[in-house]
């Protein structure tokens, strides 16, 4: 019984050993994955067993995408940028000798982290810490270690300097304690007068009492003199004494020699200046930065009548200005204190300061005011008496006036070139007869170009090139004058001479009226001559063929009825009573026929009234006929408005039409076509078109051509203006089919066209197909 309790105890105790040893063997298995739980909790790490990745954490694996089974150095090389070659030997160490480690790195985006690694057990364990606290306080701490070493760098240097200066005699240097005593001092002042050593400055600074003044950060800046063992004269020292720790101070003096000759001839060239601008005759005033006057001439008491005696008392500027105002020599403004403030805030920055007014006083007289920088930052006022000047000025101006005013009420244009061929002088009669106005004649536009301008107003057009030659010609000239025609049917005389200096006057006179006066009066002439032979030729043809026959036939009748060649019936006396009735009723009808024949004609009445476009078209058509034969150019007209009035000036559109035909003319290649069409593409409106068809195949040489004549041409511009100034419109381009126009088809290619509209007045006239006078045609 006993024995077989003793083996179930046994078993039993078999049984609850093996299970203890179960328990202790799954603690540490507990544990050991606590352990690796935690290990692979703590950030980005790494478990592995060589080079052979065991485990890794979460982050580990979002980091890198790396498993198990996978190669640590490849994983980490590949990470890394900065510090790699370093980390990836340190990895070596620790796989191969189980070395631990420690080190800075980056990744490849340049985040810093901490790598670190150590062996456990078995294992290696190597770890990724973010690092940019620690980035951040090294880079700190790095910092300072720079910033002390640059301190102590720069004092090296000072020190080295200090004791150079020192060591060389340029400079004496001391440190004074809080009671004023001299603690230390060191140096000397070398100079060929002798040398001044430390004891003698600081017994001198001792001996003298401190008199001056600090400045507003505490320094003292005074002058000394000491006289150097053997020297005859005081050697100048300048000296500065700046706070220090602990209640004391630190001074250093130099040599000031420089400075005391610099003041020395200052004082000696202010004083030479004080006697020259005492015989100025313009007044100068020199205020300090303080805004003081510390400087004035005679002349400015006078000029200003201020009292000399109270501006030696040195006033401020706002003093004078106030002085000004009393005696009324300074300028009456609207805004006086505003004006004051404007000039005393020339202080705020006197280097800039730029002032310069005209004073214009209460009694008449003008005074120049300037206002410039002076050193040390004081401003040196000039003030000059202009009156005279002023007077000329004025009167010089009236005079230039007066000449332009005359120049202008002219009836004869005047026109006056340089020696470089550039308009000087134009009045307002030269615009008025070409038509032209401000915007395309003043002065200064080259004269080839106002006559280009003028080449397309006129018939003839060669003369032009003997005026540019004249004006721009330096050999001898002589006067010579021309006539020329405008294309609105004007007459000129143009003539030019030569002035002093290598000038060009140009004058232009409008002989229109004196030519039409002068044609009117040959025609009265003509036609008196031909009424007076008119007139003889009817008195002798009524003396001879009438009156005598009459004379006859009266005679006999009085003979017939004279009772002494005998006696004649009733019926005879009466027939001879009626032959002398007819014969004096027929004597009385010749002398009113000779009455009639004796009258002299009379003048055709002007009737007046609006122009007709198709007159216009025709007189232009017959003016320019043998320029565009010469041109090798056809000049068509299509006159489709049965000459309808126009409301324009019947000059202005006779000039208007020929500008338009002229300038297609001049632009126009030898073998095109010029087309005048006229229509009314509304009822209040009527249409002038002017086109230009070049041939079919341009060459290119003919395209430059017309591309420098678009160029040179100014004369569209100033038709576009007449037509507006007539209440009309104006265009240029390319060619489309003319308002209101018959003919189909689309333009040619290469097609310029012109356009004017006009308003219709509506009266119709007839066309005027009265011959053109020979000299317009030629």
């Amino acid at each position: 019984m006993f024995d077989l309790l003793t083996i179930i105890l046994l078993i039993m105790a078999a049984i609850a050993a093996v299970a203890g040893y179960r328990a202790i063997a799954l603690s540490h298995s507990l544990a050991h994955e606590r352990r690796r739980v935690a290990d692979l909790t703590a950030g980005i790490v790494f478990r592995a067993e060589g080079e052979r990745i065991l485990d890794l954490s979460r982050e580990a694996t979002r980091l890198t995408g790396a498993v198990t089974g996978t190669s640590l150095r490849e994983v980490l090389g590949e990470q890394l940028a900065d510090g790699r070659e370093e980390a990836l030997s340190a990895v070596d160490q620790l796989i191969d000798r189980g070395q631990p480690m420690r080190l800075l790195v980056s990744d490849r985006s340049g985040a810093p982290y901490e790598l670190s690694g150590r062996p456990k057990g078995g294992e290696l364990i190597v770890t990724l810490s973010d690092a940019s606290l620690m980035v951040t306080e090294l880079r700190k701490s790095q910092a300072r270690i720079l910033a002390r070493e640059r301190a102590l760098e720069l004092g090296g240097h000072e020190r080295r300097t200090m004791s150079a200066l020192l060591d060389a005699g340029a400079a004496i240097a001391w440190q004074r304690a809080a009671d004023g005593s001299i603690a230390w001092s060191a140096g000397s002042v070398a100079t060929r007068q002798g040398n001044v050593s430390a004891t003698q400055t600081t017994q001198l600074l001792r001996a003298r009492p401190g008199d001056a003044e600090p400045d507003e950060t505490g320094i003292v800046r005074t002058r000394l003199e000491i006289l150097p063992a053997g020297a005859i004269e005081p050697l100048p020292l300048q000296v500065i004494e700046a706070p220090s720790e602990g209640g004391g101070a630190s001074g250093l003096a130099t040599d000031a020699t420089v400075a005391a000759q610099a003041e020395r001839t200052l004082g000696r060239f202010v004083q030479t200046m004080t006697e020259t601008f005492a015989h100025l005759t313009a007044g100068l005033a020199i205020f300090s930065p303080e805004q003081k006057l510390v400087l004035f001439n005679p002349a400015l008491a006078q000029l200003l009548q201020l009292d000399p005696a109270w501006l030696a008392n040195r006033p401020s500027l706002r003093d004078v200005i106030d002085a000004l105002r009393a005696n009324r020599r300074a300028p009456e403004t609207g805004d006086f204190h505003g004006w004051r403030a404007r000039i005393l805030a020339l202080f705020d920055q006197p280097e800039r300061a730029d002032f310069d007014e005209v004073w214009h006083l209460a009694d008449g007289t003008n005074i120049k005011v300037l206002a410039r920088p002076h050193p040390h930052g004081s401003l040196a006022f000039v003030f000059d008496d202009i009156s005279d000047r002023v007077r000329l000025e004025q009167r010089f101006r009236q005079s230039i006036d007066l000449q332009e005013a005359t120049l202008d009420r002219l009836e004869e244009g005047l026109a006056v070139f340089g020696t470089d061929g550039r308009l000087q002088i134009v009045n307002d009669a030269f615009n008025r007869i070409f038509g032209t106005d401000e915007q395309t004649v003043y002065p200064g536009r080259h004269a080839r170009e106002i006559v280009q301008l003028c080449r397309d107003l006129t018939v003839e057009t060669e003369v032009w090139d003997r005026v540019t030659g004249f004006i721009t010609s330096e050999e001898t000239r002589g006067a010579w004058s021309e006539r020329l025609t405008l294309g609105s049917n004007r007459t000129l005389r143009i003539r030019l001479a030569p002035l002093p200096g290598g000038a060009t006057m140009m004058m232009a006179i409008d002989i229109t009226d004196s030519e039409r006066f002068a044609e009117a009066l040959r025609e009265r002439n003509s036609a008196l001559e031909s009424a007076e032979e008119m007139r003889t030729a009817v008195l002798d043809q009524v003396s001879h063929r009438l009156r005598t026959p009459l004379n006859t036939i009266f005679g006999f009748g009085q003979l017939l009825n004279d009772p002494r060649f005998g006696h004649l019936t009733e019926r005879q006396r009466e027939y001879a009573a009626g032959i002398l009735e007819a014969s004096g009723q027929l004597l009385d009808t010749i002398d009113e026929v000779t009455d009639l024949a004796s009258l002299q004609p009379g003048d055709r009445p002007d009737t007046g009234g609006d122009p007709g476009l198709d007159d216009a078209v025709e007189l232009a058509r017959s003016l320019l006929e043998k320029r565009a034969g010469e041109a090798g150019v056809t000049l068509r007209a299509d006159l489709g408005t049965e000459n309808v009035a126009v409301v324009c000036n019947p000059s202005t559109l006779r000039q208007i039409v020929f500008n338009m035909a002229a300038g297609a003319l001049h632009r126009a290649l030898p073998g095109s076509t010029v087309q005048i069409t006229t229509s009314i593409p509304r009822e209040d409106r009527v249409a002038l078109s002017v086109t230009e068809r070049p041939r079919a195949t341009p060459s290119s040489e003919a395209e430059d051509r017309r591309s420098e004549a678009d160029q040179a041409t100014a004369a569209l511009q100033l038709t576009g203006r007449m037509v507006e100034a007539e209440g009309g419109t104006f265009s240029y381009g390319p060619s489309r089919p003319a308002p209101g126009a018959t003919r189909g088809g689309g333009a040619a290619i290469g097609e310029m066209c012109a356009v004017a509209t006009f308003k219709i007045s509506g009266e119709t006239m007839g066309l005027d197909t009265a011959p053109i006078p020979t000299a317009l045609r030629s």
